[in-house]
């Protein structure tokens, strides 16, 4: 049962665990397309994140492992949809809640397109994340017209733990074109979660 305050050490029935061990090692393919219309996008979040269990120092970028996971998508119109997944590669405990930074780039440099935290699949919960495990949350960014105003053409992204700097993340299972170049006007972050539960359904 999970404390109160939305407190969540990162303990998980066997069955989660072996899913947050080995999830980001291939995409996750989508089972429905998400909700995410053009005109209808998540409320943003406003809250702050709630606090980890226990004295532990927060987690930092240069200690994670950081991907970006393609999922493949049903719909020629639907949003660019991504699996992040943070992994502890240090040898203590870290403290993880809230949303992960990111910013599209291209060529390694920032491109300014806004990003928006929204309490997808719910809001977060506080972590104590244990060394070689994984913290995930979903990511859509919407396409555009390359010749739209506020319209970026990225290759990448660069993510980082909350309240730490970024770094490049690795990306798995972007297309060949996309490794080029794709238009993107807008990005939604869900919040960091310690399994994969629900994670891109919204």
């Amino acid at each position: 049962m999970r404390p109160p305050g939305g407190v969540a050490p990162f303990t998980t029935p066997a069955d989660e665990e072996e899913q947050a061990r080995s999830q980001p090692l291939e995409p996750v393919l989508t089972t429905a397309p998400p909700s995410l219309g053009p005109t209808s996008p998540p409320t943003p979040a406003t809250q702050a994140p709630p606090p980890a269990p226990g004295n532990l120092a927060p987690c930092k970028t240069a200690g994670l492992n950081v991907r970006v996971i393609r999922q493949l998508g049903t719909s020629k119109n639907a949003p660019g949809v991504g699996l992040i997944a943070l992994r502890n590669t240090g040898t203590k405990t870290c403290a993880l809640s809230g949303w992960p930074a990111v910013g599209l780039t291209k060529a390694g440099a920032l491109l300014g397109v806004p990003a928006t935290n929204v309490n997808k699949p719910r809001k977060p919960v506080g972590m104590a994340l244990q060394p070689q495990r994984t913290a995930f949350a979903g990511l859509q960014w919407r396409g555009c017209a390359p010749t739209a105003t506020g319209c970026k053409s990225g290759d990448g992204f660069r993510v980082g733990a909350p309240g730490s700097g970024t770094v490049a993340a690795e990306l798995s299972g972007f297309s060949t074109v996309e490794q080029k170049g794709f238009p993107v006007s807008a990005i939604l972050v869900g919040s960091l979660q310690p399994t994969t539960t629900d994670i891109i359904s919204w």
